[in-house]
């Protein structure tokens, strides 16, 4: 009863083909797979063509299972999609949607008044004994690219005093020794930002080092104390960006380092992946 998460790195050039190469080893051993499960992306498209994927490798009968925050709308539009393409392209959607199944959680546990926080943890490095290695994943969906590598956060503030921009750079990268300052979109490449260090009145660093070992460095603040860090912080945002109706969007960009590092691990993943 295997049920395979396949869009991990690639859902239709790696997850899929390598969940057929399993489903394989299974039949022949004597199992019946139950099917993969899809998690992010566009779930319509991606149910079709694995679907494709898996009537060509004999398994019709396994099972394409579908989630991420799901829910009756979100699956309407889903068969829609499907049966949309279907009539375009001119095959049967029925088959596909049959064997379909739903994955519905935090839209039915919780109310649309008091959300869920959706949290995902991403491998972005690894320690071989001595250093760190940055490590990347890829997604079809280039807001779900993981930036690599060990990273600090840094957050600008303009001549008024105002946070301009937070800016994630790699660990060694010092934003406050810099003259000129490019930052790029974290996901649409090309798209710059260039501040001259002269427009900037302060960079703060965003990290601070809470525990090592186990042992906690900072005392805890008292009540009083994070309501006004609190205060102070939303202060400090430009009002265009604070407001209720049509706000600005307050730039969170990489720094050239680390879009730099992004780039070519993207490029020698794909180079891999070609193989």
């Amino acid at each position: 009863a295997c049920l395979l998460l396949v869009d991990t790195i690639d859902t239709l050039q790696s997850g899929v083909p390598n969940a057929i190469t399993v489903f394989d080893e299974l039949r022949a051993d004597g199992h019946q797979p139950l099917g993969i499960r899809l998690d992010s992306g566009d779930l319509a498209y991606l149910a079709i063509e694995s679907a494709r994927l898996l009537d060509a490798a004999g398994h019709h009968d396994v099972g394409i299972v579908l989630s991420s925050s799901l829910d009756e709308l979100a699956i309407f539009q889903i068969l829609s999609q499907i049966e949309a393409e279907g009539r375009r392209q001119g095959f049967d959607a029925q088959p596909i949607i049959d064997r379909l199944a739903f994955g519905v959680g935090s839209r039915m546990v919780s109310s649309e008044g008091h959300p869920a926080l959706d949290g995902v943890c991403k491998l972005v490095a690894l320690h071989d004994g001595e250093d760190w290695r940055p490590a990347i994943k890829l997604s079809e969906n280039p807001e779900k690219v993981a930036n690599p590598g060990r990273k600090r956060v840094w957050r600008l503030y303009d001549e008024r005093g105002v946070a301009t921009a937070d800016v994630l750079a790699l660990e060694e990268e010092r934003l406050d020794e810099a003259t000129t300052l490019v930052l790029s979109h974290p996901t649409q490449f090309g798209v710059t930002r260039t501040i001259d260090a002269t427009a900037i009145s302060r960079i703060e660093p965003l990290h601070a080092t809470v525990f090592t070992g186990g042992e906690r460095l900072i005392d805890p603040m008292p009540l009083n104390e994070l309501r006004e860090r609190r205060r102070t912080d939303l202060e400090a945002l430009d009002g265009g960006v604070r407001r209720l109706i049509n706000p600005h969007v307050y730039h969170v960009s990489l720094s050239p380092g680390l879009m730099k590092l992004k780039q070519d691990m993207i490029r020698q993943t794909r180079e891999r992946l070609d193989e």
